[in-house]
């Protein structure tokens, strides 16, 4: 069994977490916990996203095997060339033309030396440009990503207190034709909320939106326009307005640009309120 432990503990292990260092014991708290808290879950997301940054960020590059092997190489060539050491005080006598060519081919090893040097700092600085630039655009991401999150979970909440009410009710939409499209209304009329959980919807042309309609009698109410891309969606919206029972919701596909205040027929989905 799991001891059930407070919120700022959990929060305490969550980075932890994130970069895989929790032991299993941990690891189990914080999954249970998260199951049934959003603000912790909210936190965990955040943690998670920060820790795939890491592997994004800069590292010290070394030379590459190419560079050591190159040096190596001109070094073990300048010491097959290298006659016999002189003593020092033949060195001291050298005449000056055969002491400043030594020092030439020394500068002409060293300027080698040097272009090689050169070519591989630039090879680094162009990795750390392109590495950069995926901070950038990671970094851009992260930040449309927790702001999806922080939306999906204020829908989420709008959700479980439509459910935690004890006089919730809901109807299932029927899609039309063989579509495998599934969708289901639920309410509260204490709350004065509702919301559209669907899954199995087709992906939109260019330009289209879904949208929802409250039909009462034989008005058409516009609710909320959405989209979606995983084919999935959870729309909430405030029904405090409705002061009439009505007849049933429906969603059709409308152009993004111009919507009008009339459904476009038939119903992409639509559910009937039960008679009361």
């Amino acid at each position: 069994m799991v001891r059930e432990v407070d919120c700022e503990q959990i929060r305490e292990l969550l980075d932890g977490y994130a970069l895989g260092g929790a032991d299993s014991h941990e690891s189990r708290l914080i999954e249970v916990h998260v199951a049934d808290c959003v603000r912790c879950w909210e936190e965990l997301s955040v943690s998670n996203a920060t820790a795939s940054l890491l592997a994004l960020s800069v590292r010290i590059e070394t030379p590459s095997p190419a560079l050591e092997h190159n040096i190596m190489r001109q070094a073990e060539k300048d010491l097959a060339r290298k006659p016999e050491a002189p003593s020092f005080w033949k060195r001291l006598a050298s005449p000056w033309p055969a002491t400043a060519g030594a020092f030439g081919a020394i500068s002409i090893v060293a300027l080698a030396i040097s272009g090689m040097l050169l070519f591989e700092v630039r090879d680094v600085q162009n990795k750390n440009d392109d590495l950069e630039t995926q901070i950038q655009a990671a970094a851009f991401n992260f930040q449309q990503t927790t702001q999806l999150t922080e939306n999906q979970l204020a829908e989420q909440e709008v959700i479980m207190s439509i459910l935690s009410d004890e006089d919730h009710q809901g109807i299932e939409m029927t899609p039309r034709g063989d579509s495998a499209s599934q969708a289901f209304y639920t309410w509260s009329a204490q709350k004065g909320t509702g919301a559209v959980l669907c899954e199995g919807l087709p992906a939109l042309e260019p330009g289209k939106v879904y949208m929802l309609w409250m039909k009462t009698g034989a008005e058409e109410h516009p609710l909320v326009p959405f989209i979606s891309s995983d084919g999935k969606c959870q729309v909430t919206m405030d029904l405090s307005w409705v002061n009439e029972r009505p007849d049933g919701i429906g969603m059709t596909i409308e152009d993004a640009a111009g919507m009008t205040t009339t459904a476009t027929k038939p119903w992409f989905m639509y559910g009937k309120f039960p008679d009361s």
